[in-house]
């Protein structure tokens, strides 16, 4: 897929591809060290009998609210952002990427921190123990910025590479690991700790940002059959497998950290290789796109200082220690982005505002105050109903998402009704 495609204009036909090759890209997406991370925690707190459950409901539900964002991107052509800003307003737009920048930081910090500490544990396995853990946090975070600066570009085409060995690393690392102990004797292993609903909307969490931008990449797809295929392939098939592959090896080796269980198997140097560029590679593009939504929705800076100061912010995020919290980071996120989604896909689908024109664009109100009440209004009353053990659905994201919906469709109708008053 090309990156000369405005994200202000629809892309042209010469520039579509099919569904598979965007699945590909969000398959590829879904192999990072946060979410091995996330594999593990889910199969140490429940068993792997419970977790391919939750993982399965998980990706089910991942896909079926991918499906209408990715025929929104192959309808109008354009980025998530355009579809935000025909929405929410072009000011209210301004903060509700404001928000998804300081949820893609908070992946940044996630990330930067499994990174340091896949480096500090890696000295340690071989012989190099004495620079404290933090250290190496801040080296790897530096790196990240400097490359984000420097050399995106590089990176990006190294993430073609680096991401598919990682993929090939953990189907290996899996397949050994069955050597010790069959998968029929690891589904009768019994953990308590996680509840089901729990599991699933960490599931959830861990992509729901990819499902409302997913217009970013269907805009690049040929028809509705792409839409499905890279929904229920990438999104679907693609979160189920990069789950799998994580919880196999902890629950054989009993070890949560990828780092210390590929050195027990001999994978040492192949294994820090791997983990590295494909970890590096990650936190690029994650910074990169905090610095595309800093720049869309603050109006001073230029992409150098902000790419600064979101990698700074970022590191002392990681320095605190947030991936100790790494499931309700991901619960959170799973609670608060859903809306966003279910506001533009109700005025796109229900509402039926399907003109994306700029002369359209032009003659809308700055800011749309259905659109953003709805949206954060719903996404902070589904947080306090999750934390206060309510819900309607048992899934706090699966309530965020119709909520979000229902209630914009109410406050709009109640306006039109207001109006022929």
């Amino acid at each position: 897929m090309s990156s000369g495609a405005s994200s202000r204009i629809p892309v042209p036909k010469s520039e579509s591809v099919s569904g598979f090759q965007i699945g590909i890209v969000i398959f590829g997406v879904s192999i990072t060290l946060p979410l091995m991370y996330s594999a593990g925690e889910l199969v140490q707190g429940m068993g792997l009998s419970k977790a391919i459950i939750a993982v399965i409901a998980g990706s089910l539900i991942l896909s079926v609210m991918a499906v209408p964002a990715a025929i929104v991107g192959v309808r109008t052509r354009l980025s998530s952002y355009m579809i935000v800003e025909h929405t929410f307003g072009s000011v209210g737009a301004k903060i509700i990427n404001f928000a998804l920048g300081l949820f893609l930081l908070g992946w940044y910090a996630v990330t930067a921190e499994l990174f340091g500490r896949t480096l500090f544990l890696a000295a340690g396995e071989m012989g190099l123990a004495g620079v404290p853990e933090p250290a190496y946090t801040i080296m790897s975070s530096v790196l990240v910025i400097v490359t984000t600066i420097y050399g995106f570009r590089a990176i990006e085409k190294l993430a073609l590479i680096a991401v598919p060995f990682l993929l090939l690393a953990l189907s290996v690392v899996v397949v050994l690991s069955l050597r010790e102990v069959t998968f029929k004797d690891l589904l009768v292993i019994e953990r308590a700790g996680m509840d089901l609903p729990t599991a699933i909307s960490a599931v959830v969490g861990a992509a729901i940002v990819g499902v409302v931008l997913m217009p970013d990449l269907t805009r690049y797809g040929r028809s509705i059959g792409d839409c499905l295929t890279a929904s229920f392939f990438g999104m679907g098939v693609g979160t189920a497998i990069a789950y799998l592959l994580g919880m196999v090896p902890v629950l054989v080796w009993n070890e949560l950290e990828p780092m210390t269980y590929m050195f027990v198997m001999g994978f040492g140097g192949v294994a820090l290789v791997v983990l590295v560029f494909a970890t590096w590679t990650t936190n690029v593009i994650n910074l990169y796109s905090t610095a595309l939504a800093g720049r869309a929705s603050i109006p001073f800076g230029n992409y150098r200082s902000v790419v600064i100061v979101g990698g700074v912010v970022g590191t002392l995020g990681a320095l605190v220690g947030i991936a100790s919290s790494l499931i309700e980071f991901l619960i959170t996120l799973g609670l608060l982005v859903p809306p966003i989604a279910g506001v533009y896909l109700c005025n796109f689908f229900i509402l039926g505002r399907t003109d994306f024109s700029a002369d359209n664009l032009q003659h809308r109100p700055a800011f749309k105050v259905n659109a953003f009440i709805a949206g954060v209004g719903t996404g902070v009353i589904s947080t306090w109903m999750y934390f206060n053990d309510l819900s309607i659905t048992t899934i706090g994201a699966l309530d965020s998402f119709f909520m979000s919906i229902v209630f914009y469709w109410i406050l709009e109708k109640s306006k039109a009704l207001l109006g022929k008053g």
